[in-house]
């Protein structure tokens, strides 16, 4: 999800893949039975919400991957990971709306959303994309786990930095 490990501004052409990609999957979020099933399974991993959440996200990120590709379009794979982070919000949101998540303050926010990111990573990696740059995934990986994303901001910067804020 890290592609080449690029942190330059996202061009435009790469704005509009991550719009249409963020579109696609808010069309998939705005059917009522699409959103049982994202409560079902968050439901699963209740134990660990974070796990299931940046799973279901790593998932949907991937599959519009592999649609864009099917139709032969080429996805810069240096937003995805911009694009994972507003899904796992989106997941965020569904999963305490449906209270299976409750956020008592800003760290608790900050971990749940690190803690997902990592778990995105890791499902859509586990899926497989030969486009991907396994070393630059394995690089965010190593920064997230050593608390190095730790914060709003640093995630932040990240996704700014690789979609101008999308």
């Amino acid at each position: 999800m890290i592609g080449q490990g690029n942190t330059q501004p996202a061009t435009e052409e790469e704005k509009s893949q991550a719009q249409s990609m963020l579109a696609s999957i808010e069309d998939y979020l705005s059917d009522e039975s699409n959103v049982q099933g994202v409560i079902a399974e968050i439901q699963k991993g209740q134990d660990d919400p974070a796990s299931a959440i940046g799973a279901i996200a790593g998932q949907l990120v991937h599959m519009n991957v592999y649609a864009a590709t099917s139709k032969g379009v080429t996805i810069s794979r240096d937003i995805l990971l911009a694009i994972a982070a507003e899904v796992i919000n989106a997941m965020i949101e569904i999963a305490m709306s449906a209270g299976i998540v409750s956020i008592q303050d800003e760290q608790q926010l900050q971990q749940l959303q690190g803690d997902a990111l990592i778990s995105a990573v890791d499902a859509y990696m586990s899926l497989g994309d030969p486009e991907v740059n396994g070393q630059a995934a394995q690089q965010v990986m190593d920064k997230a786990v050593s608390g190095q994303m730790d914060s709003q901001e640093a995630q932040q910067g990240m996704i700014n930095n690789m979609v101008g804020g999308v």
